[in-house]
């Protein structure tokens, strides 16, 4: 992981962001981004770069900047159990017992901060403020894995499909709200993996939104909704 010229983390998603009227909900302090940029090392990565296995011993937290990142689970079944998919300012790398409790690979080409986490722990024992931040982050991180066993709850693959495009919609309102297409930086085995379906039923349930005319797959990677508010019917349905 070869570093890149260094520049201080902003950490400004949800709910690091900034109101409509500009004020600050949460935004780390200038002296905290400093504090921050000062033990982390700025990391430009290829796509498909294993960023760290499940079980290593954990001694980063990271930060994306830009790109896509996933973590996953390996299955005795040999099966991948993709846990989530992870965008710009999102954190990961948070451990259990000294241990990952995933793995992670870069989807796209990723640029992240990376935090050593004794120094971080440091730091958040001496900044109650900081501390608190990051624990609203990571309770955004939790509330997304609750809407991923709600998807998964989903018996039907076309409605678990309709769900996960909505979750990926919600992610890019982040960056481009007037956005009329949804990106899948994904592959659709990735897809599979996280909606706890076969790749088969993945393919059944996209030509499924098609048929009902919610939505236009214009390739693998882009999909256009064409009757928004059906699509939310079906996900919300269940």
């Amino acid at each position: 992981m070869a570093p890149v010229p260094h520049r201080v983390p902003t950490l400004t998603a949800l709910p690091f962001q900034k109101t409509s009227a500009e004020t600050s909900v949460g935004v780390l302090t200038p002296r905290q981004r400093e504090e921050l940029a000062r033990i982390g090392t700025r990391l430009r990565l290829p796509a498909r770069t294993l960023m760290y296995e499940e079980g290593a011993e954990a001694q980063w937290v990271f930060a994306i900047a830009e790109g896509v990142v996933k973590t996953y689970r390996e299955l005795a079944s040999g099966r991948r159990a993709v846990t989530a998919f992870l965008f710009a300012r999102d954190l990961f790398g948070l451990a259990e017992n000294g241990r990952y409790v995933n793995s992670a690979h870069a989807v796209t080409r990723v640029i992240v901060y990376r935090l050593p986490l004794a120094e971080l722990t440091v730091l958040l024992k001496h900044d109650s403020d900081m501390q608190f931040k990051f624990l609203l982050k990571v309770t955004h991180e939790l509330r997304e894995a609750q809407r991923r066993a709600i998807l998964l709850s989903r018996r039907d693959a076309p409605g678990r499909l309709a769900m996960f495009l909505g979750l990926m919609r919600a992610q890019q309102d982040r960056e481009d709200p007037a956005a009329c297409a949804i990106s899948l930086p994904m592959t659709r085995s990735d897809m599979a993996g996280f909606l706890g379906l076969s790749l088969e039923s993945v393919s059944r349930a996209s030509a499924e939104l098609e048929r009902r005319r919610l939505v236009k797959f214009e390739n693998r990677h882009r999909v256009r909704v064409v009757d928004q508010a059906g699509l939310s019917r079906l996900a919300a349905a269940v």
